[in-house]
């Protein structure tokens, strides 16, 4: 085989390699945005499915308020948790229209991005969410109420009334302490991680690890 032809076999052979790898890409990218695409319709199922019993929670809580106007306890209480269950409602409803406005045709780093970002909302949804928990005293009141058709708030001694106000506040100033820290910028401590991948996934978790080295580096 002399020279010409050592090239020529060569430069086809080089070529059916280059077009086997284009077409290895392509499968392997496809692959990857139809994994994406089934993630996010999960997604966007969990998301309905929330946003049908946030508002189910709302009715039920607006039929409990218009019952009885006066300032009692229990009423007060169902005033406070109708406003975290509407935040939770917007946020699935707004959960839901990022999902949709999602172009499979981007990139798959494009597209990853964009789930990031939803999954971000998802992430600061949940922790408004947390912070009911300084009104524990809420769930309390309407459970007395509900239940047991008892106003408690009646039946507290006034140092019982100062215990329970001064644990919701320490309460109310632990969480917002911890709630701030819990963002995917602080992902590399092990209590931020394994509270976002209990709340999001294994998988956004190293998604945003990723992403935060990128951003590192172009900083």
């Amino acid at each position: 085989m002399n020279l010409d032809n050592f090239k020529h076999t060569w430069q086809q052979q080089y070529s059916g390699t280059v077009e086997a790898i284009k077409i290895d890409q392509t499968m392997l990218t496809e692959m990857k945005v139809n994994k994406q695409t089934k993630e996010l319709n999960n997604m966007k199922w969990a998301r309905i499915i929330e946003s049908v019993a946030f508002f189910c929670i709302i009715v039920l809580l607006g039929q409990y308020i218009a019952t009885d106007f006066s300032l009692s306890a229990s009423t007060i209480s169902a005033f406070i948790l109708n406003i975290f269950a509407i935040v939770g409602l917007a946020g699935n409803i707004g959960q839901i229209v990022l999902i949709a406005k999602i172009d499979y045709a981007k990139p798959v780093s494009q597209l990853q991005k964009d789930i990031y970002s939803i999954c971000s909302h998802k992430l600061q949804l949940t922790k408004l969410l947390l912070m009911s928990v300084p009104f524990y005293l809420a769930y309390v009141f309407i459970g007395f109420d509900v239940l047991l058709g008892i106003d408690l708030l009646q039946h507290l001694e006034l140092h019982m009334i100062w215990f329970y106000s001064l644990s919701s506040l320490l309460l109310l100033i632990g969480t917002t302490v911890v709630l701030a820290k819990l963002d995917y910028k602080n992902i590399e401590r092990s209590w931020v991680k394994n509270t976002i991948q209990f709340i999001v996934g294994d998988r956004l978790v190293n998604m945003a690890q990723f992403i935060n080295s990128i951003e590192a580096t172009d900083s």
